[in-house]
């Protein structure tokens, strides 16, 4: 009981400085679970952002809500062009991004917003540490962020005035944020109809993520277009929109038996 006391104590040591965020979900929401070393969460390409020593001022979801809306205040979604397009809070600035990275080409959109606060926000958060440095490191000074997110403001403060739905990078697609007054904005790609059912595209070549309304997800089995539809490659539909993506084979313990193996020779 002491020797498990001891690492319990070293191990919340380490990680007390990390922000877990957890939220409940009734669906199965991931198959898998793979943890890989990575240089970047959010691949930038911006080498010389430290969100760690310069970043924007964290908001909790309450100071946003009240912050939001005053007339010194543009909030900017910093999420891709098919995330926000099914869901953004209202009046956000938003920016014709299809990744990340392709935001520094985008700041001169944002500097007519010089001389007001500027409120950054994202999925989670994680975004945001990097946008709100690079807009600082480009002469902003009033920079903010909501911490923890989109999901964070919906748990805590019921998602007030987000419309539509959240885009997620998990089996779900699109997760319920707004429980206060909540607005469908998307329409289906196919039909035009109102619908806030996002779905990736069957065709694997393709893989446009876009709403598409059940009827239409059933009679293009999950494709966009008719092209997509006759693809040789088109996945199998089975009415979610969510394809689990392959394995690449990558084994954790390849490198630690290697490691072994040279101690073991060298002793």
């Amino acid at each position: 009981m002491a020797l498990f006391l001891a690492l319990a104590k070293i191990v919340s040591k380490r990680f007390e400085k990390i922000d877990f965020k957890v939220e409940v979900s009734n669906k199965q929401a991931f198959t898998k679970l793979h943890v890989r070393t990575k240089a970047e969460i959010v691949h930038a390409d911006l080498p010389n952002i430290k969100p760690w020593e310069r970043t924007g001022i964290h908001l909790e979801p309450a100071e946003f809500k009240k912050m939001k809306d005053n007339e010194d205040v543009v909030v900017v979604d910093f999420r891709s062009n098919y995330e926000h397009s099914v869901g953004k809070f209202k009046n956000a600035v938003t920016l014709d991004i299809e990744n990340f990275r392709d935001f520094p080409d985008k700041i001169s959109e944002l500097e007519k917003y010089k001389n007001k606060k500027i409120i950054t926000y994202c999925t989670g958060g994680i975004k945001c540490e990097k946008a709100s440095a690079y807009l600082l490191e480009n002469g902003f000074e009033n920079v903010y962020q909501l911490h923890g997110g989109i999901i964070k403001y919906g748990i805590e403060e019921g998602g007030e005035d987000f419309e539509g739905k959240c885009y997620v990078f998990d089996n779900r697609i699109v997760v319920d944020v707004n429980s206060v007054n909540p607005k469908v904005v998307s329409t289906c790609y196919v039909c035009g109809t109102v619908s806030d059912r996002m779905v990736n595209c069957a065709n694997p070549v393709c893989n446009n993520h876009v709403p598409i309304c059940e009827k239409c997800g059933w009679e293009m089995e999950g494709a966009c277009t008719p092209a997509c539809k006759t693809h040789p490659e088109k996945r199998q539909y089975d009415g979610t929109g969510y394809y689990q993506k392959n394995s690449n084979g990558y084994n954790p313990y390849i490198g630690l038996k290697r490691r072994k193996e040279e101690i073991n020779s060298n002793n």
